[in-house]
C-alpha cells in the first residue's frame, strides 16, 4: 500500500493552512505571493526525571542538549484564474537536528534471557512432547482393543497405532521408551542439537510432564533489577521540496517534488544490563545510518492512488553491531548459529547494507543491494517494472544478478552440505556464487532452482 511519510503529510497541512488563510481574501482574479524567510521552534538542554508510582526499584531520567525543527525559505504563490486555483509552495524543510540525546531507566522486571531461554528450550522439546502426546493416545486405543498395555513401541508401529513416518514421529532427534504404567521416556539422539541433554519424562498415571531440574532452575529465577541506558549523538535531516496544486471545482490534482532530501542518525547505542552483571550486558550500537532522496516526483487526483513518476535514492547503515549475553549465548541453537559463521566473541555485526534505488520514470528503474558481513558478502544488481494501476503496485524484477561470496568455513560447509541434500550445484565463479532472479517481488523465481 502506498503511504506518504509524517514529513510530506507535514508539507500538506503546511500548504493547506496558508491557503486557508488566502481564502479570506477576495477570490476574484487573485494573485498572491507569500515569503517566509525562517520559522520553527528549538531548545536546548532539557532535563526530565520521572519516577513512576508504587514501584520502589524504577526511575527514568533523559537527557536531551538541543533539538530544532524548522522550516526556511518558503515561497507561496496562489493564483485564482476564474474556477481554477493554482498554488505553488517551494519550501526548505523541515528540517530536524537533534543532538546527544540519553535515556536513563532502572528497573526492576523479569528476566528476558530467562524468558527466551525457556522460549527455545520449549521449542526444542515441542516435537517430543508432541510425540509423546500421540504415543499415548495409540497406547489408549491398544488398551481398549487389546486389555493390556503395549510392551514395547513396537507393538504399536506393527499394529498400526502410531505411524513413524509422519510429523511429529518422523523426526528422529528423539527416541521414544515405553516404561508402562509408570512413565513414557523421551531421549535426544546423537543428531539432536543437544545429544546430552536430560531426556522427557510422561507420567504415565498423572498423564503429566515432569519438568527437568535445569528447567525447574529457569523457572525459579528471581525478579532481576535492569539497567537500560540508550544513547543517541546526533539527527540530522534536511530537505528542498516544491508542491503544487491545481483547485478546481470538482478536484485537487497535486504534484509533489523532492529536489533534495538527507536523513541522517549517527551513533546509536542501547544496552541492557541485569544486576550490575557485565558477563549479562546485551547491546545494539549503529554508529551511521543515511537516508538520502533526490528528483522524487509524485502526482495525483485527491482521492485517487498517486503515481511515482522519478526517484532517485539511498539507504545505508555500516557497523551494525549486536552483542549476545554470555548466559543467552550458551544457548545451544544461539551457539550452533554463532559457530556455523564464524562468530566467537558474542558479537553478531553487518559491515555495510546499502540499497540504491533510481526510477526513470513510471514504469521502469533498477535496483543494487550490497551486504557486508565478517561471515558473508553479497551484491544484487538488477532492473525493474512497476505498474501503478492499482492500490498496491505491481512491481516485478528482471535480469536480476545475486552474487554470494561466503566467507566464514561454516557457510561454506552448510552450502556444500546444501548441494549435497538437493543433488544441484550452484553456479559459481571462483568462490563466488552466482544466481540469477526473476518475476514478482513478492514471490521470486531464482532460475534454475
Amino acid at each position: 500500500m502506498l503511504k506518504f511519510s509524517r514529513n510530506t503529510i507535514h508539507l500538506f497541512y503546511l500548504c493547506i493552512y496558508l491557503l486557508n488563510i488566502i481564502n479570506i481574501f477576495p477570490q476574484s482574479q487573485n494573485k498572491i505571493d507569500v515569503d517566509i524567510l525562517e520559522t520553527g521552534f528549538y531548545f536546548k538542554d532539557l532535563h526530565f526525571k520521572w519516577k513512576p508510582e508504587n514501584k520502589e526499584f524504577d526511575l527514568h531520567n533523559l537527557k536531551l542538549r538541543e533539538f530544532r525543527f524548522s522550516f526556511s525559505d518558503i515561497d507561496l504563490k496562489y493564483t485564482d484564474d476564474s474556477d481554477v486555483k493554482t498554488a505553488i509552495l517551494d519550501i526548505s524543510g523541515p528540517n530536524l537536528f537533534v543532538k546527544d540525546l540519553m535515556i536513563e531507566s532502572d528497573n526492576r522486571s523479569k528476566n528476558w534471557i530467562t524468558e527466551e531461554k525457556i522460549r527455545r528450550l520449549k521449542k526444542r522439546e515441542g516435537i517430543a512432547r508432541q510425540s509423546i502426546e500421540n504415543i499415548a493416545k495409540g497406547i489408549d486405543l491398544y488398551e481398549i482393543d487389546n486389555k493390556l498395555l503395549p510392551s514395547s513401541l513396537n507393538d504399536l508401529i506393527i499394529k498400526k497405532y502410531i505411524t513413524m513416518e509422519s510429523y511429529p514421529l518422523n523426526d528422529y532427534s528423539w527416541s521414544y521408551k515405553l516404561e508402562l504404567p509408570d512413565q513414557i521416556i523421551a531421549s535426544p539422539t546423537h543428531i539432536n542439537l543437544v545429544p546430552n541433554r536430560d531426556p522427557i519424562f510422561f507420567d504415565w498415571k498423572t498423564r503429566i510432564f515432569q519438568d527437568s531440574p535445569f528447567t525447574d532452575s529457569l523457572y525459579n529465577v528471581p525478579l532481576v533489577d535492569w539497567k537500560y541506558l540508550f544513547e543517541l549523538k546526533e539527527i540530522s535531516q534536511i530537505s528542498n521540496s516544491k508542491v503544487m496544486l491545481e483547485i478546481k471545482p470538482d478536484s485537487l490534482n497535486f504534484d509533489l517534488i523532492i529536489k533534495r532530501g538527507q536523513f541522517k542518525i549517527s551513533g546509536i547505542s542501547f544496552s541492557a544490563m541485569p544486576n550490575n552483571d557485565l558477563d549479562g550486558r546485551s547491546s545494539l550500537s549503529l554508529p551511521e545510518l543515511v537516508l538520502e532522496v533526490s528528483d522524487f516526483i509524485l502526482n495525483g487526483t485527491y482521492g485517487d492512488v498517486p503515481t511515482f513518476h522519478k526517484l532517485q535514492g539511498k539507504f545505508r547503515f555500516r557497523n551494525f553491531e549486536i552483542k549476545v549475553p554470555d548466559d543467552l549465548k550458551e544457548d545451544p541453537e544461539i551457539q550452533n548459529m554463532f559457530e556455523t559463521i564464524g562468530i566467537w566473541n558474542n558479537s553478531l555485526m553487518i559491515r555495510l547494507f546499502e540499497i540504491e534505488i533510481g526510477m526513470i520514470n513510471q514504469f521502469t528503474g533498477g535496483i543494487s543491494i550490497k551486504l557486508t558481513t565478517p561471515f558473508l558478502k553479497v551484491t544484487a544488481n538488477g532492473d525493474f517494472t512497476i505498474r501503478q494501476n492499482d492500490s498496491t503496485p505491481n512491481v516485478r524484477m528482471h535480469n536480476t544478478e545475486i552474487k554470494i561470496h561466503p566467507v566464514a568455513l561454516g557457510v561454506r560447509k552448510w552450502l556444500r552440505n546444501w548441494e549435497k541434500e538437493k543433488g544441484r550445484k550452484f553456479t559459481r565463479k571462483g568462490s563466488t556464487i552466482i544466481l540469477k532472479m526473476d518475476g514478482p517481488i513478492t514471490d521470486p523465481i531464482i532460475i534454475g532452482y
